[in-house]
């Protein structure tokens, strides 16, 4: 059987079935003896009743009581000598009196039929009553019944308890299928909800886990491009230039470059997929900033433009300098890209706060309100001619979110009319985020 829900019902009526089954052989018993020791007295007051008819009234006082006795009821009673013969009617009552006081047994049970025999102390007497009981079947169709409406009420109930397990497996389904959004909606704090929590938590890093993965490679392919350019021309050079020793330097030094940037990448996807295995370390944001600063000064020169620096007192954050450097870079690279030439791109440093904020603003076409969230997503681009231009993919304002986001900060965009407005916001060393 496939179904929890008619396992728990046929268990549960089994055992009802089984419970009931003990009742009545207990109540048998138990109810049997106690109504027997009821009956025995009963009897024996009768009996002494009759005997006392017997004796004042003579056979036409005892004929009489004895009426009186079987007019209503269901139980038949008679008096009889000590040959079993019925001193009111006399018929012959030796079988049931062999079957009672004769077999030293106050009790005979024939079928629904129980007879009750007792002897006078003088055994010239023998007193007999007959009971006809119900039939076995008489309360079968109440049995059923209530069979029936257990087994009904054990159905809705586990149907009822079982629900949130068929709706878990569901979602175990689809999320097996392939759909990493799918969670499960505990709304009580049973076993059921807790196990669909804890397959929240399951499914939430899985789907970060591969995410991750995913993105690390649009990194990959992304951020390699210019090193590997920059690889090949040096290659080529070294094969070329007369002085091998300084090509061979600059070689070294893009390999080294190379390196660095996929140790990053890598550092950025453990980072979000393992938070706690990235380093952390104390560093000033003013003297990241001069640095990346200068390493896009040749781009901003061959761009036609230039970069404005001003920053205010050292500035202390925690956290990855690396993947800061490699954040700021990639704004500060995209300003430049859409920078018209001639114009400037302004770079500065705040703190407000418990938190430091760098701006990068450009004067280029700007950026629409509606896309000021969409450009952050991997692959968007906001202008189709600029990639044209550019030859961009969409991911560096994605990766430079990520590397914000896993130091608890953020990054934000607006319209600057004229330019676009780019922000980054990261915490202090010592705040509490």
């Amino acid at each position: 059987m496939k179904s929890i829900s008619i396992k728990v019902t046929i268990w549960s009526v089994a055992a009802l079935v089984v419970s009931l089954a003990v009742f009545l052989f207990i109540g048998d018993r138990v109810m049997g003896k106690s109504a027997g020791e009821n009956l025995t007295q009963v009897n024996q007051m009768l009996f002494h009743q009759a005997i006392n008819a017997l004796q004042t009234g003579g056979p036409q006082g005892l004929e009489r009581y004895m009426q009186e006795l079987n007019r209503y009821g269901t139980t038949r009673y008679h008096i009889s000598d000590a040959s079993g013969r019925d001193m009111v009617t006399g018929g012959n009552d030796s079988q049931m009196v062999r079957a009672t006081v004769g077999n030293g047994r106050p009790f005979y049970r024939e079928h629904n039929r129980m007879t009750m025999g007792l002897r006078s102390e003088d055994g010239r007497y023998i007193w007999l009553g007959t009971s006809e009981g119900p039939s076995a079947f008489l309360f079968a169709p109440f049995y059923i019944l209530l069979l029936l409406t257990v087994a009904v009420l054990y159905w809705l109930v586990t149907a009822y308890i079982t629900q949130p397990v068929r709706q878990l497996a569901a979602i175990v389904e689809r999320f097996g299928s392939g759909e990493l959004t799918a969670r499960a909606t505990p709304r009580s704090n049973d076993e059921i909800s807790n196990l669909g929590r804890s397959f929240n938590a399951m499914a939430e890093r899985i789907e970060t886990l591969l995410m991750t993965e995913r993105q690390l490679l649009q990194d990959v392919s992304h951020e390699l491009r210019s090193p590997l350019a920059r690889l090949t021309f040096e290659a080529e050079m070294v094969r070329k230039t007369t002085d091998r020793d300084a090509a061979a330097t600059r070689l070294r030094h893009e390999i080294e470059r190379l390196s660095e940037l996929v140790e990053t990448l890598i550092d950025m996807a453990r980072a979000e997929g393992e938070p706690g295995a990235v380093e952390m370390e104390e560093f000033c944001l003013n003297d990241l900033l001069t640095i990346t600063v200068e390493d896009c000064d040749v781009d901003a020169q061959s761009a036609g433009c230039r970069i404005d620096v001003s920053s205010e007192p050292e500035t202390i954050v925690l956290g990855n300098a690396e993947l800061i450097r490699r954040a700021v870079e990639n704004v500060v690279r995209n300003a430049i890209r859409y920078s018209p030439r001639g114009e400037s791109v302004s770079v500065s440093l705040k703190r407000e706060g418990d938190t430091a904020s760098i701006t990068v603003r450009d004067y280029g076409p700007g950026i629409p309100d509606t896309l000021t969230q969409r450009i952050f997503d991997p692959f968007f681009r906001a202008d189709a001619s600029r990639d044209e231009r550019t030859g961009g993919l969409g991911l560096g304002l994605a990766i430079a979110r990520r590397a914000v986001r896993v130091h608890h900060g953020d990054i934000t965009a607006k319209d600057a009319s004229p330019g676009a407005m780019l922000t980054i916001s990261l915490p202090l060393h010592g705040a509490t985020h």
